[in-house]
């Protein structure tokens, strides 16, 4: 995705990701998203940014905590 996404992408990427539709993320799932917005971290820098992003320490990136690390990210 070379434009900024509107809030129906980042939920439809989101949702797509959604692997084990659990309306939450693991890590594998968080990378997905990354690869489809075409942000490219390195893997260290992902695993700090999902840790970062999983503000209840849950294990999981739910859609909240996925749309508060994108507007840091400047990308929502």
């Amino acid at each position: 995705m070379t434009t900024r996404p509107t809030e129906d992408d980042l939920l439809a990427v989101f949702t797509r990701a959604d692997l084990g539709k659990d309306e939450r993320l693991d890590l594998m799932e968080f990378t997905l998203v990354l690869e489809h917005l075409g942000l490219s971290w390195t893997r260290a820098e992902t695993q700090d940014r999902f840790e970062k992003a999983d503000a209840n320490l849950d294990g999981f990136i739910s859609y909240a905590e996925y749309r508060a690390i994108l507007e840091e990210q400047g990308w929502a």
